[in-house]
């Protein structure tokens, strides 16, 4: 009896080995649908066996993900992890979480695979970044801290860790030891052509944020300040940039621009909230950005009509200046002085967004 019972499981062994050929096969020319369809088929002959079970239930889950389907694919990775955790159920199941909204979730479930599996280094990679595009840069800084770099860690994903962590520290500010970070990894894989990227765009970054910081500086120093309605549209320049959180560099291009209106054309706002959205609104639109007046009308409570209408004015307004002297005076992200060499400006300045790094 023991015999024949072992050699049944060697069959089944056997059968599920060769239907995860076809599937790797499968994945590798995208035909997921074929790997789903093939989990489902043979599913229920490993019924009662966890183990063959928890394997098939990945590649299902898998292929779902591949397909943009993850409301599917979380009940097969959840299923994989409760019958035979591992670190791969563990990575479906949390970015199924994280694909549908459910950033607290993939946290928790990230936190315990990294417990659960300590040498499993792609989880707390995976952590990391989740907290990083939550903007909790110390978090994710920190997490990459108690990552080893010992032969757990292949080449590429060193490289990978490498610029992570330079990119975190540049968006703390820390500029010199992000600098230090590339300098390192470059000295361990001086062929690495992602690092080199990342090193030229650190200090691109660099040379821009001392010139925003300059260009934020001076605008502050040169703004006037204003009295009644006028006074009345200047604040809701600043409660429209604060409540969609936008830059101060932003905020202080829109400010500027409502003042150069003042100056050279007539103005007797009936609606300040909607001649600060408008502001804002034109602002961007010198920088070429498209905005929806009916979104950021509608951030400050104001009628999308109105703030259509003072926009008009504006773009009358930018549309007789010289576009050089436009883009200095006004312009935020493409303002021809961010290009500049800067001196360096008095106060500290953080980075809102981790750097862009190429993925691996």
């Amino acid at each position: 009896m023991g015999g024949d019972h072992s050699n049944g499981l060697d069959e089944m062994r056997s059968r599920v080995d060769r239907s995860l050929k076809r599937c790797l096969t499968w994945t590798r020319l995208g035909r997921h649908g074929k790997v789903i369809a093939e989990v489902d088929r043979i599913l229920p002959e490993v019924e009662g066996h966890s183990q063959f079970k928890a394997t098939l239930l990945i590649w299902r889950a898998q292929a779902h993900l591949a397909m943009g389907c993850a409301e599917l694919a979380l009940p097969s990775a959840a299923m994989s992890w409760e019958l035979e955790p591992s670190p791969h159920a563990c990575h479906l199941q949390s970015n199924a979480l994280e694909a549908l909204g459910d950033l607290d979730g993939t946290e928790e479930l990230l936190r315990m695979g990294w417990r659960l599996f300590p040498d499993a280094v792609h989880l707390p990679v995976q952590l990391a970044i989740v907290l990083s595009e939550q903007a909790r840069i110390p978090e994710a800084l920190d997490i990459l801290e108690e990552i080893p770099f010992d032969d757990r860690v292949p080449d590429d994903l060193r490289i990978f860790l490498f610029g992570m962590r330079s990119n975190l520290l540049a968006a703390m500010g820390r500029w010199a030891e992000a600098d230090e970070v590339l300098r390192d990894g470059l000295g361990i894989h001086p062929e690495s052509r992602l690092l080199g990227e990342a090193h030229d765009a650190l200090r691109g970054a660099r040379r821009r944020s001392k010139a925003e910081k300059a260009l934020t500086e001076s605008w502050r120093q040169g703004l006037r300040e204003l009295e009644g309605v006028a006074g009345e549209v200047d604040d809701a320049i600043i409660r429209c940039c604060a409540v969609n959180e936008l830059s101060e560099l932003v905020c202080l291009a829109a400010r500027r621009l409502w003042r150069a209106y003042l100056e050279h054309r007539d103005a007797r706002p009936q609606a300040p909230d909607a001649w600060g959205a408008a502001a804002i609104l034109a602002t961007f639109e010198i920088d070429g950005d498209q905005s929806s007046i009916v979104g950021m009308a509608r951030s400050v409570g104001t009628n999308p009509s109105s703030t259509r209408s003072v926009l008009n004015r504006f773009r009358t307004f930018l549309a007789s200046l010289d576009i050089e002297f436009k883009n200095r005076a006004f312009a935020a992200r493409t303002n021809p002085r961010l290009d500049g060499t800067p001196t360096p400006a008095r106060r500290d300045h953080r980075l809102a967004n981790v750097l862009p790094f190429p993925t691996t």
